[in-house]
């Protein structure tokens, strides 16, 4: 009896061990099948950092963009926002519309830095205003190409009374020499002296001369509907326009006219003049800035 049962204890022993042994290979080959799994998927873990770098960088490119975009004079960006706006205009279906826009931005926020005391921010927005003008001077379309507003009018200018031409004098007739009576002598005749008429320069012909400028109150803010006329006080021939001003008149090449602007406003002190006086040298005559005081 005590045979059997000790025999029975040693084969359930032989079992365990058996048991034991299948354990141990059991996790060794989950072990490896575990490490090649790890292995398999590194590459695509590298994929995904990739991915995630690609898209930092165009966050940031983006944000950088935003930033110099919404740059204001004070900014280190400004130039480089200047820059930016400047190069668009070839891409703009209307570049008059996006300059006069562009340089209306450009004033009013030089005028505000000048406002803050800020003298160094300000100059550089009037630095970025001047390049703003310069380029809508250079694309601004010729009178025959473009239509007028409806506030100009064709006006036409009196136009100086020509020289009268001065008349030549008269030539002394040559006077003969009287001979001799003792010594017979051919006369010898004085010559004839020829006065040349002095020749005179046409005087220049009338033509058709567009005008433009900007008309601006004290602190850079453009006036709507200033009267522009050719005497101080007198008849309005053209107005302006959210600022600009132009208008179409008849003169001479080397003319000198004088245009006087003013406009009514009585949170600014009521009645405010302003002129200014340009010679005629083309067909396109800048008017420039005129500021009302």
């Amino acid at each position: 009896m005590m045979q059997d049962s000790l025999a029975r204890a040693l084969g359930g022993l032989k079992r365990a061990r058996m048991d034991d042994v299948a354990a141990e290979e059991i996790r060794k080959r989950l072990q490896l099948a575990w490490t090649e799994r790890a292995a398999s998927r590194r590459p695509s873990r590298f994929a995904i950092r990739g991915f995630a770098r690609a898209l930092a960088v165009a966050a940031l490119v983006v944000v950088v963009a935003f930033s110099t975009m919404r740059a204001t004079a004070d900014s280190a960006l400004y130039d480089a926002r200047v820059a930016v706006e400047d190069a668009l205009v070839s891409f703009q279906s209307d570049p008059v519309e996006y300059l006069s826009q562009l340089y209306a931005e450009r004033l009013e926020e030089a005028a505000r830095f000048e406002a803050t005391g800020n003298v160094l921010a300000a100059s550089r927005a009037r630095s970025a205003q001047s390049e703003a003008l310069r380029l809508l001077n250079q694309i601004s379309p010729g009178p025959e190409q473009s239509p007028e507003p409806s506030a100009s009018t064709v006006i036409t200018l009196p136009s100086p009374s020509p020289t009268p031409e001065t008349s030549a004098s008269p030539t002394d007739s040559p006077t003969p020499a009287t001979p001799r009576p003792t010594i017979v002598r051919t006369p010898t005749p004085k010559p004839t002296t020829t006065t040349t008429k002095p020749s005179l320069t046409p005087p220049p012909t009338p033509m058709s001369v567009h005008a433009y400028g900007y008309v601006l109150y004290a602190d850079g803010t453009g006036v709507d509907g200033a009267c522009v006329s050719t005497s101080l006080d007198g008849i309005c021939v053209a107005g302006s326009i959210k600022g600009r001003v132009d208008l179409q008149f008849t003169a001479k090449k080397g003319q000198s006219i004088t245009f006087y602007f003013r406009t009514y406003d009585a949170a600014r002190g009521g009645t405010l003049h302003g002129k200014v006086t340009v010679t005629v040298a083309g067909t396109e005559v800048a008017l420039g800035i005129i500021t009302l005081r």
